[in-house]
């Protein structure tokens, strides 16, 4: 499944509302990607993120992070026509939860930019957040995810 968060290049492939993504740096686990966004409902949205990734084993696998936040300032100006998100801040925690289980959490904080009352911006997002979770279990049953998964596997127990 770490697999499928790290294809950031592929997002628009799969992920919604997800129109283009690109790489700006990559660091070692640390990289700077690009991303816009074109949700159905309002004005496209884009943002540039600093992204940290850790591997830990664990006596069952390994548990994967991802971190992001903001760095507007390391990419592309600003687009008319185009919403820049300047609050954007979450993560992706995956555990082994058995031999063919994972456990995922997403955690996200943003400011959409839009003018909308709190309670259509929150349900806007629940909608966004089932999807993403629905195109992420699609995603990690393509065959070229299953042989990223076999190339790292997780550490031998002791």
């Amino acid at each position: 499944m770490g697999a499928v968060i790290d294809d950031f290049e592929n997002y628009p492939k799969f992920m919604p509302f997800t129109t283009e993504c690109r790489l700006i740096k990559q660091d070692g686990d640390t990289m700077i990607g690009y991303q816009r966004l074109s949700p159905k409902i309002c004005a496209d949205r884009d943002y540039t993120l600093r992204v940290s990734k850790k591997s830990l084993p664990v006596p069952n696998g390994v548990v994967y992070t991802s971190r992001w936040s903001p760095a507007n300032e390391l990419g592309p100006p600003e687009k008319k026509g185009v919403v820049r998100v300047k609050i954007c801040e979450g993560s992706w925690r995956l555990e082994p939860e058995g031999p063919a289980k994972t456990l995922a959490t997403y955690s996200i904080y943003t400011d959409s930019g839009a003018p909308l009352p709190s309670f259509i911006d929150n349900r806007v997002s629940l909608t966004g957040i089932r999807r993403l979770f629905a195109a992420v279990r699609k995603q990690v049953k393509e065959p070229k995810y299953a042989v990223a998964s076999q190339a790292s596997p997780a550490p031998a127990r002791p």
